[in-house]
């Protein structure tokens, strides 16, 4: 990966700000990981220091107790430290397939949190995308400090254990003088020397994993974009039972399979084979780098037993220490090129999670008169999207008073959902206010003044789990009272047939007796939820849009009648739907071109006139026909 612009400070505070957060998720495991570490480290050295142990009595004493005992010394500590550390890996296991998950439902809680606005901005949903994304795809982020730190902390503590067994080689006294060769491995240059070979060889190592790292940056940093592109129509797409119609009539697979092969996993291949061809060849020059210290460490040992300074089993010891040091080394540069390198991705998952949060600004509590009364009011309000400098909706005023029926209607974009978003304190106006009683929404708690609507939009969502708790939007739910809300939405024939009743699971998801539902069954579904939420004003902002005329008129008729007092407004682009409403407010490109009722509006010229018109031919054609 490319090199950042970050200070040696810096990215060593983002690893360590990822190791708090990282404990945050998973506490207790990042403590465990460093623990199996250590452990890690400690395992071969044990026969590597009993074996020159073993090797230097035969060479001397030979105690057959005192060999007896090494053995066995040697056999128990490292059966005890196998043991355990196969115990904590499969713990370790367990919470790196944990940690994904965790990870999810953190930041999904934190997309929760954040203002409606926030979820609908494109920049904000690509960098959503890319923490999870890249983190599924090329593991990066929170796993890669996982598995990083993990692999630092072993190769810190073996190269400390080589240190001091080494140490205690090299700076071993001899009463002997020594000359030439001999003077110079029983000397202190001789600990220079090998601190400098060992140096020479990092440094080496270091390079070549910054090379590798940089022409692995591009493939892994798109890593997000190949995932969700690849898996979108490969994975869900095509094996999507709606999209198969479409696949089956269009001949779609062969245009897919190649999309997703050219901008996926052709580009995604290519990047691979040049991270794996250049990892080929700096292989080969560690290996060189390997052999060639080896041998000078060998010579070096060999010229101190050869000189009489250590016993031969020191020899077996000390190639052991530093050869595994001099790893230790290289592996500690190259995971912490890594650990700095994935700090790109730890920048964007804080960068995530410290976008500001959605305020429960106001203190003021919605007053039982208030619930029992609605009065709101829009005040001159205007808004636009962040991205725009027209107005979506521009300088629009009107009322909802308590047990009203008011039916806002107008063309597609026209401005209509932005109005009921603006309604359900969702967006906030740029100019004026929206008033509840004698304040403005934003006064009172947000809490407590959504709970004052019961709201279907043409784009809501059901889940795969029961009906009940589907329509109670609630693990526990009232099943009388389900039962009513979809009697009274229409559902009541569906209902009827369904195995479980209630209980039935719906779709396919995550029950093999899950049933499906038609789009109008959906909505229905969509529709009794709102209704057992009964709330004082009912908002249906076009749910009916997938269902016919007389349907929709059916239902509306019937929800009518089960708002009985309470406010209800109406969204639709079919005016016969509002013929019953007390008010029609008409918008056209977001503001307000026309109100009244439907015998006022029809009846003269306007732009409600001229929809009404154009729909009645509309449905006269059809009749001809």
């Amino acid at each position: 990966m490319k090199k950042n612009e970050r200070s040696l400070r810096e990215d060593l505070s983002f690893i360590f700000r990822g190791m708090k957060e990282f404990n945050s998720i998973l506490p207790g495991q990042m403590q465990m990981v460093i623990f199996n570490s250590f452990l890690a480290a400690l395992t071969p050295y044990v026969p590597v220091y009993m074996s020159s142990r073993m090797i230097n009595e035969l060479a001397g004493g030979q105690n057959i107790k005192l060999l007896a005992g090494y053995i066995l010394l040697a056999v128990t500590a490292t059966l005890l430290l196998a043991a355990l550390s196969s115990y904590l890996k499969k713990r370790i296991d367990v919470g790196y397939h944990q940690l994904f998950t965790s990870q999810e439902i953190l930041l999904n809680e934190k997309g929760h949190r954040l203002p409606y606005m926030n979820i609908e901005d494109p920049e904000i949903r690509e960098l959503r995308d890319q923490v999870s994304d890249n983190s599924d795809a090329t593991g990066a982020g929170m796993a890669s400090l996982y598995w990083d730190m993990e692999i630092m902390v072993r190769n810190l503590c073996s190269a400390f254990i080589g240190i001091v067994l080494c140490a205690d080689i090299f700076c071993t006294a001899s009463d002997r003088k020594f000359t030439g060769v001999y003077g110079v491995v029983n000397s202190p240059y001789a600990i220079f020397i090998l601190a400098g070979l060992i140096a020479v060889s990092v440094w080496i190592s270091s390079k070549m994993t910054g090379k590798l790292f940089d022409v692995a940056f591009e493939v892994y940093s798109n890593g997000a974009r190949y995932h969700r592109y690849g898996n979108f129509y490969t994975l869900d797409y095509l094996s999507d039972e709606k999209a198969a119609k479409d696949i089956r009539i269009f001949s779609q697979r062969k245009l897919i399979v190649e999309e997703a092969l050219n901008r996926c996993y052709i580009p995604f291949s290519d990047g691979d084979k040049r991270e794996k061809s250049a990892s080929n060849k700096y292989d080969g020059i560690k290996l060189l780098l390997s052999a060639l210290m080896g041998g000078t460490v060998y010579l070096l040992i060999g010229l101190k037993a050869m000189s009489g300074t250590v016993n031969i089993g020191d020899v077996v010891m000390a190639y052991s220490s530093v050869t595994m040091m001099i790893l230790a080394f290289s592996e500690c540069s190259m995971i912490f090129t890594d650990l700095r390198n994935n700090n790109e991705h730890l920048k964007r998952y804080f960068l995530y999670m410290a976008l500001p949060e959605q305020k429960d600004e106001g203190e003021l509590s919605v007053s039982q008169e208030l619930v029992d009364n609605p009065e709101i009011r829009f005040e001159n309000v205007s808004f636009h999207y962040p991205e725009s400098e027209k107005d979506a909706v521009h300088n629009v005023s009107f009322s909802i008073r308590s047990g009203r029926r008011i039916a806002i209607v107008g063309m597609n974009g026209s401005g209509k959902t932005t109005l009921v978003k603006l309604l359900c304190g969702l967006y906030k106006p740029t100019k004026g206010q929206i008033m509840l009683g004698n304040h403005p929404i934003s006064d009172y708690s947000y809490t407590e003044y959504i709970k004052l609507f019961s709201v279907v939009f043409q784009d809501f969502r059901l889940l795969a789990f029961s009906l009940g708790q589907n329509v109670a939007a609630s693990e526990e739910y009232d099943g009388d009272r389900a039962d009513k809300s979809l009697r009274a939405s229409g559902f009541a024939s569906k209902l009827e047939r369904l195995p479980k009743g209630l209980e039935q699971t719906i779709y396919h998801d995550y029950d093999e007796d899950g049933v499906e539902l038609s789009g109008g069954e959906e909505q229905l579904v969509a529709m009794a939820r709102a209704v057992y939420k009964g709330a004082a004003v009912f908002v249906l902002d076009e749910p009916t849009a997938a269902l016919d005329p007389i349907t929709e008129h059916e239902i509306y008729t019937r929800l009518d009648k089960i708002a009985g007092d309470k406010s209800t407004i109406f969204i639709s682009h079919r005016l016969s739907t509002c013929r019953f409403c007390d008010e029609i407010i008409v918008m056209d490109k977001g503001e307000i071109v026309q109100q009244g009722n439907h015998d006022e509006l029809v009846n003269k010229s306007g732009k409600y006139r001229e929809l009404w018109l154009a729909q009645a031919r509309h449905y006269a054609d059809k009749i001809d026909i």
